[in-house]
């Protein structure tokens, strides 16, 4: 029942900003997430939002399509964490499959310049994408114009700058690859 309730305040929240929100069926709404912004959230089938166990309970999950023609998408079956931040200027894609670590933050901008002299105006931007069954982990940034492989593993606290290929292992900061999930474990 609770989830019901969550689920709906969605729908107040992307009224309240002047956003638009899709909420598919079986969504399952574990823990405090909200919507803030101007822009679209699509949550498709059976997507859950939260887990009491992941830690960051009492943390949030933002979803935040800033402006009027941002964009994020979550795939079915996807799982977001506590504490997880997805903030959009352009779009955030997240396939289907996916499980998203307690604490990660993606985000598809700088949201301001970097110079001094520019740092009251808009930063750069580009879309983020994270294809079918991508595994991230807790405490992991990703960042703006990266595309991530169907598969591919990102390590707890790695800050992702570069795409990674289909299955690929990353590790670090910046994240670099460190192995594969196609490869045969020869132990």
């Amino acid at each position: 029942m609770m989830s019901f309730f969550r689920t709906i305040r969605f729908y107040f929240d992307a009224w309240w900003y002047g956003g638009r929100c899709e909420v598919k069926k079986r969504v399952r709404v574990k823990s405090t997430a909200l919507f803030q912004g101007q822009g679209l959230l699509i949550l498709n089938e059976q997507v859950t939002l939260g887990y009491t166990l992941a830690g960051g309970i009492a943390l949030p999950i933002i979803l935040q399509p800033r402006e009027s023609q941002s964009v994020i998408q979550i795939g079915q079956r996807t799982a977001i964490m506590n504490g997880c931040e997805l903030i959009a200027r352009t779009s955030i894609v997240i396939g289907m499959d996916c499980r998203i670590g307690p604490h990660t933050l993606i985000y598809d901008a700088d949201f301001h310049g970097l110079a001094p002299d520019q740092r009251d105006e808009l930063g750069k931007t580009a879309a983020v994408h994270l294809e079918d069954n991508v595994w991230v982990g807790s405490r992991s940034i990703i960042l703006k114009g990266v595309n991530i492989g169907r598969d591919a593993v990102i390590a707890a606290g790695s800050v992702v700058t570069k795409n990674v290929q289909a299955g690929a292992i990353v590790a670090g900061n910046p994240a670099s690859q460190v192995g594969s999930v196609y490869e045969k474990s020869t132990k």
